[in-house]
C-alpha cells in the first residue's frame, strides 16, 4: 500500500512515495528557515510539526526545558482539544504529531500553544539566572528592533498526515532521531520521546493518545 503525505512547503495535494524527512537539526534549515510555512487545516488529518531552536542552539538539552515543553503539550491538548500521537524532543529541535479533535481548528494556534509558553519560561529563567546567555538568542530586526528568540523564526515545518501507514512510518522515523544522532543505541533508551510509551515502558513524561486513524 503506498503511503502519502501532504508536505506544506509544496503545493496542496502533493502525493509522494516516501516521507518528507525533516532536517536533523536547526542548522540544516538555514536555506528555508525564513519561508512562510503553509498549513492546511483539513478536518480529520493529523499534523507532524517540527520546531527548531534559534540558530540551532541546543536549548532543549536540559530536563528543565524539556519539562516546560511537556507541560505546554499537556495544556495544548486540554485547551485546544488535541490528540497527541507521538513526539521526540532533541537537543535543538522537536517533532510532535498532533490530531485535532475538532473539525474547525487553526494549526497556527496549536503551534503558538506549544511554542510560546516554552519561550516565555526560558527567557524568564535566563534573565534571572544566566543573563549573559541571552546574547546568543539575540535577533536584530531590519528595523533595528531586538528580540530574544528561543525558537527559530517562522512556523517551522508542518505536514498533514492522511493515511494510516504514513503515520506509523512517521512515528518510527521520529522515534529513531536519537539513534541516528548516536545519542542512544535504541529508541526506547531516549526518555524524551513517545518510543517508551509505545513499548509499554512506564513511567513516561507524558502519555500518548490512541491512534484513531488506525481504525480505517
Amino acid at each position: 500500500m503506498p503511503w502519502r503525505i501532504v508536505c506544506n512547503d509544496s503545493e496542496p495535494g502533493t502525493s509522494t512515495a516516501k516521507a518528507c524527512e525533516a532536517p536533523e537539526n536547526g542548522m540544516n534549515m538555514q536555506g528555508s528557515k525564513r519561508k512562510r510555512v503553509r498549513s492546511y487545516n483539513n478536518p480529520g488529518e493529523a499534523h507532524e510539526l517540527t520546531f527548531s531552536c534559534f540558530h540551532g542552539l541546543q536549548l532543549l538539552s536540559k530536563d528543565r526545558t524539556r519539562q516546560w515543553l511537556i507541560s505546554a503539550m499537556r495544556n495544548a491538548r486540554r485547551d485546544l482539544k488535541l490528540s497527541i500521537l507521538s513526539y521526540v524532543i532533541m537537543p535543538e529541535h522537536v517533532h510532535i504529531i498532533v490530531w485535532p479533535q475538532e473539525p474547525d481548528y487553526n494549526i497556527a494556534d496549536i503551534r503558538t500553544a506549544l511554542k510560546v509558553p516554552v519561550q516565555r519560561k526560558a527567557l524568564r529563567f535566563l534573565r534571572s539566572k544566566a543573563p549573559r546567555f541571552l546574547a546568543q538568542m539575540k535577533d536584530v530586526q531590519p528595523s533595528g528592533k531586538v528580540h530574544h528568540r528561543f525558537w527559530q523564526r517562522g512556523g517551522g515545518y508542518d505536514r498533514n498526515v492522511i493515511e494510516p501507514y504514513t503515520l506509523l512510518q512517521m512515528i518510527e522515523y521520529i522515534h529513531n532521531n536519537p539513534v541516528r544522532r548516536g545519542l542512544v543505541e535504541k529508541a526506547t533508551d531516549w526518555v524524551w520521546s513517545s518510543a517508551r510509551f509505545f513499548a509499554g515502558i512506564r513511567p513516561v513524561p507524558i502519555e500518548m493518545d490512541p491512534l484513531p486513524c488506525l481504525d480505517s
